[in-house]
């Protein structure tokens, strides 16, 4: 292959925030055809990023650039030009450094990593002299480094960045502040339909990490127990042979023998309300299937009648997907990648009226199961993701028929099945903390963009399970325009200063806010919890009436 001159025209990644610099040599030729750093499909640069943080591996250069700066990590090449064979970094002569200047003076970096021994090699010879700041090299994540495993390069990487980033900051919001940043983000360009497939996205990630879990800490005697009561609970029709459930899956399977070589595939029930809420959980349905799951979707409403947007959009792409004819996988249409790196068709074959099981790989879509039908479902799932109510629940109770589907699944939460939350457990205020009737006790809950008041009292735990922040866009930098806009509203009215929750990044300040001036509903206290009550920094002396506590099916800390 003969050499080409290629000149540097990706733009580099970094704000004022960035404190780690990662540089690559020059962009690969598909790199350059993208338009962005690390364009190969078989180099593994992204996953390596995305795992470390623990997020799904972005897919647009939208969200690559929006996980980089999220993470204070900036991002460009060591070279300016250069004359290179194809790809082949060894080839590289008459190479010309990048000014790393307009990066150092505009943020923190505290240290420089070539990602590449080559990338090393010219840092060292063309930067650092002038410079005066030292490089570390890390191994290239070039598929054409096969000695270097995926989760080797995942353990190197981490090693190297994660001290010097810490701990992302957790935002607490109020909900109408979450609101409200959604506008804004949408306002910027990101559509509310792209920040629900990011939600989907990290809800399934979560998901498909408990099934994970379970299987490896508990093999298959939890899932073949269940799939012994799904088989002993094979559900009727409702006596006036109403056909009003539909159900769509692959190839129409019933419960088969726990010994079938199947049954190795995870098994995920998902609960969808009919607001965007459910939406997230329709996105998560065809990321899970992806994934080889069987997925079972349950839903008051079919897709055509859900009237909440993007909810709406999501789902009708779902049940197109789940009802794509048999034909599609005939043709060749498989799916050979992890659904959190790359988005497939799922082929499935024509509906059915029967509360069947969908098989690995497959949706399932079940619309107003009976109880008898939904405990059926329910009984052979693995995990059961919550994506009923949202965060703009409130109220003392859950109207039918969703009370029946959280008590359903919390009764399969004590019998082993694992729980995921979309935002936040259904029946439980994302704004307060207080509980319904019913509440559903998840073991993980996803939030969406920050986390809310009502995750963060001491005693939502209960409900709430490990709360795991899924950020879905950078938004600090609208956090700090609205600090700085109110820091100006509040001076100019002569208030010394005083910072409002509006954009709130501390929990006990949007706690404090949340529940000032509202005392607790007689009938369900806000400090309604499971365990005692010197867990949670109640004091048994105080003067305030006792309140009954609710029984825990399972130990939530378990």
């Amino acid at each position: 292959m003969d050499a080409t001159t290629v000149t540097h025209e990706i733009q580099p990644v970094f704000d004022s925030r960035s404190h780690v610099l990662l540089l690559g040599t020059m962009p690969s030729p598909a790199s350059r055809e993208q338009g962005f750093y690390y364009g190969h499909p078989q180099n593994r640069f992204w996953r390596v990023l995305a795992a470390i943080f623990d997020e799904p591996a972005p897919r647009t250069i939208e969200e690559k650039r929006d996980m980089l700066l999220r993470h204070h990590v900036a991002l460009w090449d060591a070279l300016a030009s250069c004359e290179i064979e194809g790809a082949s970094d060894a080839s590289i002569r008459d190479a010309q450094p990048n000014d790393l200047a307009r990066i150092f003076d505009a943020a923190d970096i505290r240290a420089v990593f070539a990602t590449g021994t080559k990338a090393g090699e010219l840092y060292r010879k063309l930067i650092e002299p002038p410079l005066g700041v030292p490089c570390t090299t890390l191994p290239s994540t070039s598929p054409a480094n096969a000695k270097m495993k995926l989760a080797d390069l995942v353990d190197a990487y981490g090693k190297a960045l994660l001290p010097l980033l810490g701990k992302t900051e957790k935002h607490v919001l109020t909900v109408a502040d979450v609101v409200k940043l959604e506008k804004e983000i949408a306002d910027g360009g990101t559509s509310l339909s792209t920040l629900m497939e990011r939600a989907g996205r990290a809800l399934a990630k979560v998901a498909f990490d408990e099934t994970q879990a379970a299987a490896s800490q508990h093999g298959l005697s939890n899932a073949m127990q269940r799939q012994a009561d799904a088989i002993s609970r094979t559900p009727h029709d409702n006596q006036n042979g109403s056909t009003d459930r539909t159900s769509s899956n692959s190839h129409t399977a019933e419960a088969s023998d726990p010994s079938d070589e199947n049954q190795a595939a995870p098994h995920i029930a998902i609960l969808c309300g009919s607001g965007n809420n459910g939406g997230d959980g329709w996105v998560a349905a065809r990321e899970l299937a992806c994934a080889g799951c069987a997925v079972d979707l349950v839903t008051k409403r079919p897709a055509r009648e859900i009237s909440a947007e993007p909810a709406h959009e999501q789902a009708l792409l779902t049940e197109a997907i789940a009802s794509e004819t048999t034909d599609a996988a005939h043709a060749g249409l498989h799916q050979t990648a992890s659904p959190f790196q790359t988005a497939a068709l799922v082929p499935t074959a024509p509906q059915t009226t029967a509360a069947q099981h969908a098989e690995p790989g497959a949706i399932a879509i079940h619309v107003s199961p009976s109880d008898d039908e939904l405990a059926y479902l329910l009984a052979a799932a693995d995990v059961i993701v919550d994506a009923i109510l949202g965060t703009g629940f409130s109220g003392d109770s859950v109207l039918a028929p969703y009370d029946a589907w959280i008590r359903l699944a919390n009764e399969q939460r004590s019998r082993g099945a694992r729980i995921v939350a979309a935002d936040v457990p259904s029946g439980l205020s994302a704004q307060t903390g207080k509980a319904a009737e019913p509440c559903l006790k998840a073991h993980e809950t996803v939030t969406m963009i920050a986390s809310k008041p009502g995750l963060e009292t001491p005693y939502a735990f209960a409900f709430c399970g490990t709360v795991h922040v899924a950020p879905l866009a950078y938004i600090e930098p609208i956090l700090e325009s609205w600090k700085q806009k109110e820091t100006i509203d509040n001076a100019s009215a002569g208030n010394d200063g005083l910072i409002g929750i509006s954009a709130a990044t501390d929990a006990s300040a949007a706690l404090e806010a949340a529940g000032a001036g509202k005392p607790p509903s007689p009938k369900h206290d806000a400090f309604r919890r499971a365990e005692t009550e010197d867990d949670d920094g109640y004091d048994p002396y105080s003067d305030r009436p006792p309140t009954p506590e609710p029984l825990f099916q399972a130990d939530p800390w378990n």
